[in-house]
């Protein structure tokens, strides 16, 4: 017989909706009609924010520590705030960011790269690591992000431990990267075959990209650095700045957590005519709808 549970899933529709960890799907379809929680982990420090059954952010707080303390005695806040204690989590350390050439472009590599690593990245593989990438949309190269599976595992377990789920996970500083690269050629901001920069934080890492007639040409990222050095994060870009070409357009986009962070890393870039194109809740919005 149908339990009674599933009857009420499928008079509510509830069976019709994405399972929350069916990774095909984003983060926003599966938590329709789900209050969720969106979680940013660095080595020390952690953020949070609440999502709504219609996907609006609500609640957010943030706590010093570790993510066992944190999720130890946040535990009881964090499931109040989730139906079924579905999460969506942004690992922001243990991971690198590398710009490779002719990686896999086989139809089906998205799945391939979560089921069979391997079949996409060939000698570039290593069984250890977790893997995202994005790939320029006119030629050979590739961003590519390789997070630590023991990483991944501390965290999924730390979660159960404590009633919580993981749905997703990700790096958000990467998010963050792709998604503004994807709207800077779908937008046209910049001529495809073009110039520019982007440079992009999350909560203290940070990664910039230099393309060149309509190459990618340079890359650099350093994750962990903290908030409050923003003279050693900017840096980390100078080697790339003195390449680039006067009047090569400048873009720049944080996590939108920390309006000082994000203002005096500005007023660094200003002299290279950076525009800040962050959008409004730029890390929540990342971990909540892609």
């Amino acid at each position: 017989m149908p339990l009674l549970e599933d009857i009420k899933d499928v008079l509510s529709f509830a069976a019709f909706r994405p399972d929350p960890d069916d990774a095909t799907i984003s983060w926003k379809d599966r938590s329709s009609g789900r209050r969720s929680l969106l979680i940013n982990v660095n080595r020390s420090h952690a953020s949070w924010r609440a999502m709504n059954k219609r996907g609006r952010f609500q609640e957010s707080g943030a706590q010093d520590g570790e993510l066992a303390e944190i999720a130890s005695a946040r535990a009881e806040e964090w499931r109040s705030l989730t139906d079924n204690g579905w999460c969506s989590l942004s690992l922001n350390n243990r991971f690198i960011i590398s710009l490779e050439n002719n990686l896999s472009r086989r139809e089906n590599f998205l799945t391939l790269l979560r089921t069979n690593p391997k079949a996409v990245l060939g000698a570039k593989y290593d069984r250890g690591k977790r893997y995202a990438l994005y790939h320029h949309p006119d030629t050979a190269s590739t961003l590519l992000m390789a997070c630590d599976d023991a990483a991944v595992k501390t965290a999924e377990d730390v979660l159960r431990g404590n009633g919580l789920k993981a749905g997703r996970i990700c790096c958000g500083l990467f998010a963050i990267l792709e998604m503004k690269l994807r709207e800077i050629y779908d937008t046209k901001k910049v001529d495809p075959k073009g110039s520019f920069m982007m440079v992009a934080t999350c909560e203290g890492s940070i990664a910039a990209l230099v393309q060149q007639g309509g190459q990618w040409t340079d890359f650099r990222c350093r994750t962990g650095m903290g908030i409050d050095n923003v003279e050693a994060m900017v840096q980390i870009i100078g080697p790339l700045v003195q390449k680039i070409q006067p009047e090569t357009p400048v873009f720049f986009a944080h996590d939108g957590n920390d309006q000082r962070f994000a203002q005096e890393m500005m007023r660094n870039l200003e002299s290279i005519g950076a525009q800040d194109i962050t959008s409004e809740d730029m890390l929540w919005r990342v971990l909540g709808e892609t």
